[in-house]
């Protein structure tokens, strides 16, 4: 009996111990977005509006711009300042963000 306990209580110290490493060793950064072009950007009235895009690298996925979610309210047909936000998670679940402010201005 005392030898399964003694095997039981090893089997425990091993098992908690693979599960502290591995732990350890999860990837906790989160990636980078570069935001390509001009931020902030003007843009004319009633023209159309194109984004630059951005670029996401992660230390451990490397490059996952194809992962990128863009969001963007700009409207060119209203004067004022508007957003385009870039959101991207890597295969760890760190999540990272970045905003362009898009001013939308009278042009001649």
């Amino acid at each position: 009996m005392r030898k399964i306990v003694l095997n039981l209580s090893a089997g425990l110290v091993v098992l908690f111990f693979i599960i502290y490493i591995t732990s350890c060793n999860k990837d906790k950064t989160p990636p980078d977005i570069t935001i390509l072009g001009d931020n902030p950007a003007n843009t004319c009235f009633d023209m159309t509006y194109t984004d630059a895009g951005a670029t996401a690298s992660d230390d451990e996925d490397w490059d996952i711009t194809d992962k990128i979610e863009t969001t963007s309210n700009v409207d060119t047909m209203s004067i004022g300042t508007y957003y385009v936000k870039y959101v991207v998670t890597d295969n760890a679940g760190n999540r990272a963000e970045a905003t362009r402010t898009v001013k939308v201005i009278y042009c001649k």
